[in-house]
């Protein structure tokens, strides 16, 4: 009886520490697509929804062990949403559970992202974020893309416009 009676005191105290130790595991969970949307409304619904749609190659992914995100710098190529500047940094997760997308330096994306409470540009896996080669059915569904704004000051803007209006000789 003393075995059972001990059994039964490290269950019970195993349970009383689940229910007051705060649960720091993350778990990431997407919602999934509505039955009866065509294609053309998902991607028309993920625009809407977004506070900013590009395509960007990613110049870099700075991770600081600090934080549970990592920032991946983009050159903008082309935008759908939003007149951002030709540079961007979007924060998403690590992985492993956070729903944070893996980018890698050198490649391609279309990126979904939203605006978090710090006001900064974010997407995770549960966005239509992927690689430029497995985005045709979005790039083609987009519709009009938007003017990029440069960062070059407005004198610079200037001299290139002029120095692309010249005739040739």
């Amino acid at each position: 009886m003393r075995i059972v009676g001990r059994i039964g005191l490290c269950l019970l105290v195993g349970a009383i520490h689940l229910l007051i130790t705060p649960n720091l595991a993350l778990a990431c969970t997407c919602d999934l697509p509505q039955k009866g949307k065509t294609l053309r409304q998902e991607i028309s619904e993920a625009r809407e929804k977004s506070k900013a749609v590009f395509v960007g190659k990613v110049v870099e992914v700075v991770s600081d062990p600090r934080n549970f995100y990592v920032v991946v710098k983009f050159k903008v190529e082309s935008s759908w949403k939003q007149g951002y500047s030709d540079e961007v940094a979007v924060r998403t997760g690590r992985g492993g559970g956070d729903c944070g997308y893996h980018f890698e330096a050198g490649e391609s994306y279309l990126v979904y992202a939203y605006s978090s409470e710090a006001k900064k540009l974010e997407t995770n896996i549960c966005q239509r974020t992927r690689g430029v080669a497995d985005a045709t059915d979005d790039l083609r569904l987009l519709g009009k893309r938007k003017p990029l704004v440069t960062n070059s000051s407005p004198s610079e803007q200037r001299q290139n416009s002029k120095a692309t209006a010249r005739p040739m000789a």
